[in-house]
Order: C-alpha cells, then sequence, then structure tokens
C-alpha cells in the first residue's frame, strides 16, 4: 500500500517475474504521510501501534530498557551463559581481546624460538651467516676484477700481436 508502480498495476508482480526497469518506475504513494509511518498505519488501517500520536519513545526506550535485561545465551561461547545484552557484547570484546593477547604472545614466543635457535646453530657450527654471506660477496667481487683484469691483458695481447705482424 505504500509503494505506487509506475506501470499502472496496484500489485507487486509475481515471484519470478522479471520486469525491465521496475526498480526505476516504483515510488512512494501519495497517500503515505509521516503519520500514517509513525502511527504503523502503513501496515494497514486496522494496525496502528502508536495510539498517541506522538512519537515511538516509549516504544524506544522499551527497547533500550530490553537490552539491559537478563536473557541466555549459548554456554558454548565462553561466557557468561545468562546476561544482558550489554554485558553480553562487553564480556564478547574482552574475550576476543584475550584470544588476540594470546595470539600475540604465541608469535613473539615462535620469533624468539626461531632466533634462539639460529644462534645456537651459529655457535654449534661455529658459522656466522651473516660474516660468511660479507666473506662471499668480498669474493665474487673480487672475482668479477680479476676476470675485467685478465680481459683487458688478453686485448692488450690481441692488439700487440695484431700490430706486429
Amino acid at each position: 500500500a505504500g509503494l505506487s508502480p509506475g506501470w499502472g498495476a496496484p500489485a507487486i508482480p509475481a515471484a519470478g517475474t522479471l520486469v525491465d526497469g521496475l526498480a526505476g518506475s516504483i515510488s512512494v504513494n501519495a497517500a503515505m504521510t509521516p503519520a500514517l509511518l509513525r502511527d504503523g498505519g502503513a501496515n494497514g488501517a486496522a494496525y496502528v501501534l502508536n495510539t498517541s500520536g506522538s512519537s515511538y519513545a516509549n516504544l524506544l526506550i522499551a527497547y533500550g530498557d530490553r537490552l539491559d535485561q537478563p536473557m541466555a545465551f549459548d554456554a558454548a561461547a565462553g561466557i557468561t551463559a545468562t546476561s544482558s545484552v550489554a554485558d553480553y557484547a562487553a564480556n564478547s570484546i574482552g574475550w576476543f581481546e584475550g584470544v588476540r593477547q594470546q595470539a600475540s604472545t604465541t608469535a613473539d614466543a615462535k620469533e624468539a624460538l626461531a632466533t634462539r635457535t639460529a644462534e645456537a646453530l651459529s655457535n654449534d657450527t661455529g658459522v656466522n651467516v651473516d660474516q660468511e654471506m660479507s666473506l662471499l660477496l668480498d669474493l665474487e667481487h673480487t672475482y668479477q676484477a680479476s676476470a675485467r683484469m685478465m680481459k683487458t691483458v688478453d686485448d692488450m695481447l690481441d692488439a700487440l700481436m695484431n700490430a706486429v705482424g
């Protein structure tokens, strides 16, 4: 009753029926007033929840009060099985923080274990991996310089032989 389809039909098409441009042709019925929406009249003339004609303040206050009343929750969640929604939310946040903290501690412990294992390997083998890599790079640079020098000497000998004859 609150929607007015632009194609002239009084009802929404049957389920599974595709109508091109349907969403663009739907508008709010001119008979829908804010008072009808506020008082529940959009659900039919017989349904009027707000008989005072003002606002839903009492209903909203009742909803807020309901959040503070105890209710049953699944005990498998690991927090109090009976509590208010607000307490349950606070306990859930605390539980998540505990899980996060435990995961962080576990990650730190694994990182420390990996560091200690690398140090133990270095101590047992007498090999410092960082120092060995540095020496390997020095050796590689020395080899490259020697190769360039040998190539230069070879080029000079070729030039001398070509000049002599």
